[in-house]
């Protein structure tokens, strides 16, 4: 899996096309208990990017600095509640979902995550 490390380039893409999204914010170095949480998960398993490769959803894992040293703004761009954050796109660029952390979650529980809100399917 090839994912995209750079916001505007997976917009970008997701939009010429035509595909799916999943973005993944996390934090920019190891400060993210839960980043790393989730890094260990998707690293036991590698059910979700089998699952993305699959369904041909493009992947993007986002590193961002801490609240206090954001200036970019991302957090407030995307409606960033905590990190990791998952934010799942339509085809059309809609927001179909957004969650944090799964607790007591593994890589299937992500992948059934985007299967509760991708309307694709309906």
């Amino acid at each position: 899996m090839n994912w995209i490390s750079d916001i505007e380039e997976a917009l970008a893409k997701r939009a010429a096309e035509g595909k799916r999204l999943l973005m993944i914010f996390k934090g920019n170095g190891d400060w993210c208990k839960w980043c790393n949480a989730l890094d260990e998960v998707l690293k036991e398993s590698d059910a979700l990017e089998k699952y993305l490769e699959s369904e041909g959803i493009l992947g993007a894992k986002i590193l961002i600095p801490r609240k206090a040293e954001d200036e970019e703004g991302i957090r407030e761009r995307f409606g960033i509640t905590g990190i990791p954050f998952l934010v799942f796109y339509s085809e059309e660029g809609t927001v179909e979902g957004t969650t944090e952390f799964i607790d007591d979650g593994n890589a299937s529980s992500y992948v059934e995550w985007i299967e509760s809100v991708d309307s694709s399917a309906f």
